[in-house]
């Protein structure tokens, strides 16, 4: 299956001179758990998680209005090329123990978001239909 079938095109970015409050307002509104961090010409550069802002801003009692996202965030983020598959992209998510990542179009530009989520919506979809499947098979 193509990741543009499955991906989040509904892109939640920010730039990497925003503060971790920037972020955290923006993560709340868009009820997300991550924004992907892009540059002018967005290309991602790195991901920031609401854990990242927990555990290097809030935890540590950093003043979250001050702090630069591009001093928190991970980079360089892991990115995946749109014409890859879903198995491409667990075997990404499983190289690298991540759980969301860029998709990225031919000039490297941001496209999209891929979650495990994303991902395991998909799979309980399917497995829901291989067991509708099994169920009339059994009935006959």
């Amino acid at each position: 299956m193509a990741l543009t079938s499955l991906m989040t095109k509904e892109i939640t970015s920010l730039p990497a001179h925003a503060t971790a409050t920037d972020a955290a307002k923006y993560m709340f509104e868009m009820n997300v758990g991550s924004v992907i961090i892009t540059d002018d010409s967005n290309k991602p550069i790195g991901i920031l998680t609401d854990r990242d802002i927990v555990s290097k801003v809030i935890g540590p009692e950093k003043d979250p209005k001050t702090v630069k996202i591009k001093d928190i965030m991970t980079s360089p983020v892991v990115t995946v090329p749109v014409d890859k598959d879903i198995i491409d992209a667990t075997k990404i998510m499983c190289a690298h123990g991540i759980r969301r990542f860029a998709v990225v179009d031919s000039g490297g530009k941001l496209a999209g978001v891929l979650t495990l989520d994303d991902i395991l919506i998909l799979l309980g979809q399917e497995i829901q239909h291989i067991a509708a499947a099994l169920k009339r098979e059994i009935g006959k």
